[in-house]
């Protein structure tokens, strides 16, 4: 009897452990597009931020440095074409000439 108890025991233990092993190695739940873990994705301002005010000569920060603030269509914006070695930055409304090389701050538009 003792021998049928630990044959079924040793029988039935994975098939109770096997799902409580399958759950543990399910990856946690990817977060949604505006949804991170721990706040912010790095490098871009909190939404309840103000708005940067940057004058001549500020450099702008790297959380602004991104493909989605630099204006390639300045006609649209009605801003002047930005010299060599320069380009437009637009932020809340704001638009703002910037050097490519540190990304000072040059004229602030339009």
């Amino acid at each position: 009897m003792k021998k049928r108890f630990v044959l079924l025991a040793a029988l039935a233990l994975p098939a109770i452990l096997a799902p409580a092993a399958a759950f543990a190695q399910q990856p946690p739940p990817r977060p949604g597009p505006n949804e991170y873990h721990g706040g912010p994705p790095p490098d871009r301002p909190p939404h309840d931020m103000p708005p940067p005010e940057w004058r001549k000569g500020d450099r702008i920060g790297p959380e602004y440095r991104d493909r989605q603030y630099v204006i390639d269509d300045w006609r649209q914006y009605h801003l002047s074409p930005p010299p060599r070695g320069h380009h437009w930055v637009g932020v809340s409304g704001q638009y703002y000439l910037v050097r490519n090389s540190n990304w000072a701050v040059e004229r602030i538009g339009p």
